[in-house]
């Protein structure tokens, strides 16, 4: 089994995770690299507001009063 180092992650993997590069031969990079670069650039998608999570947040935040700006480890 032939064997091939990606240039994105450094593995050495079977030449069967490299896409095809036409008459080149195999990509440099594998699969694995190629997906997450692609999942990189796509932007994610909007979060709907929730009215309901958005009053339990805000409830949960200030059940202790506002926050103290100073450090933890001065308290212990």
């Amino acid at each position: 089994m032939d064997t091939k180092r990606c240039t994105g992650c450094s593995r050495c993997l079977p030449l069967e995770s490299f896409p095809n590069a036409g008459k080149r031969g195999k990509e440099p990079t594998c699969f694995m690299c190629t997906n997450d670069a692609r999942r990189l650039r796509t932007p994610l998608p909007a979060i709907k507001r929730d009215p309901a999570l958005i009053r339990i947040n805000n409830t949960f935040n200030l059940w202790h009063g506002p926050v103290s700006r100073t450090p933890l480890r001065i308290a212990a």
